[in-house]
């Protein structure tokens, strides 16, 4: 199984984001992206998951193929974007409904899920996480880092072929930010399939099958992170860094 882009351009307000990108993306690995802000990350992610919609080109996931010459239903894209999990930046949990309600929302509703089965299997996805002591817990009591591992169960627990991550980390502090990246790295080492956009090189460089780096809409760089940390390209060095500056470049 896998996801093929073929052909994908789009554009907001006549710039072009994405500059009819091709590309082909293996299950059971973690791809990440990376590249400077406005490179196109965020809306390739958001391409995959159907929440842009491109102006040209076809998305392959399974067997299923979408074109985009064509005005799609919405029931096309609902049925589409199953086929993945997204985790934002922000955590959009439901604040009336209680962690283990706001994992188990969807499996029940939409995929119509035995509601007991349901509990369960949030309750599996939760001690995953981190929080099995936080199921009754709403989400204003939790820490920023805990309410984005409930995100990631509430991906998890709708089963999806790929989960796509945007930014996970970018509005946690960095105590946070590695607790959530923890639980990210053990998704990583069970084979799941993963697509991150992230700023952290260094977390990039850790669980990474696969790199590709993004600059005003094209893939500059696809290959294995040792190949990328390694590249003698001034451009992807010069990225780099920028991306984990410390005392060495003072």
């Amino acid at each position: 199984m896998s996801i093929i882009l073929e052909n994908i351009t789009k554009s907001f307000n006549e710039h072009i984001v994405l500059n009819n990108i091709n590309l082909a993306i293996a299950d059971e690995q973690t791809t990440v992206i990376v590249g400077p802000s406005g490179s196109g990350k965020s809306t390739l992610l958001r391409c995959i998951n159907l929440l842009e919609i491109p102006d040209s080109g076809s998305l392959t996931i399974e067997a299923d193929v979408i074109r985009f010459n064509k005005k799609l239903s919405n029931k096309e894209l609902l049925q589409f974007r199953r086929k993945t999990g997204m985790v934002f930046q922000g955590f959009h949990l439901f604040p009336h409904l209680t962690v283990l309600e706001n994992v188990t929302e969807g499996p029940i509703y939409v995929l119509k899920q035995d509601k007991e089965v349901a509990k369960q299997n949030g309750q599996q996805l939760l001690a995953k996480v981190g929080l099995t002591n936080k199921e009754n817990q709403y989400p204003n009591k939790l820490s920023g880092g805990q309410q984005q591992r409930v995100a990631i169960a509430r991906a998890l627990a709708m089963d999806p072929y790929f989960l796509l991550f945007d930014e996970p980390t970018s509005a946690l502090d960095p105590e946070l930010e590695e607790e959530v990246l923890r639980v990210i790295a053990g998704l990583a080492r069970e084979g799941k399939s993963q697509i991150i956009v992230t700023h952290n090189m260094l977390f990039a460089k850790a669980v990474a099958d696969r790199i590709l780096f993004l600059e005003e809409g094209t893939i500059l760089f696809d290959g294995t992170p040792q190949a990328f940390f390694d590249s003698d390209s001034k451009r992807i060095h010069n990225f780099i860094s920028a991306m984990t500056f410390n005392e060495e470049n003072l």
